[in-house]
């Protein structure tokens, strides 16, 4: 589908050697929809900005996925089981002490 759009008086000249026109041509993609050109005075924009299905195709639905189960109850109690305790225990975690090395192997040492 082609468009004339903007100001289409046309002006003189200055000098008096012919006239111009501000207006714009706007051509539309039948197939494509958001396929568009626009041109004016040998200058010309090509834009698309669509989902890539061509006008009468049919378009590409795929399965839907299926549904996601349900969350359990809170609490262990409600499945039927018992709360069981702590890995660590109660007592906070002490890091393992730092056994120093005995030296050889080192760096700095005169040999």
């Amino acid at each position: 589908m082609a468009k004339v759009c903007g100001d289409t008086q046309a002006y003189n000249i200055a000098g008096g050697e012919g006239t111009k026109t501000y207006a714009v041509n706007v051509i539309r993609s039948l197939r494509w929809p958001g396929a568009v050109s626009v041109a004016k005075g040998g200058k010309y924009c090509n834009i698309y900005v669509g989902d890539c299905i061509k006008k009468g195709d049919t378009m590409f639905n795929p399965t839907e996925p299926p549904e996601v189960s349900v969350d359990p109850e809170d609490g262990d109690v409600a499945v039927g089981r018992v709360e069981q305790p702590e890995p660590q225990g109660k007592d906070p975690v002490v890091a393992a002490p730092v056994v120093e090395g005995d030296g050889e192997g080192e760096e700095g040492e005169d040999a």
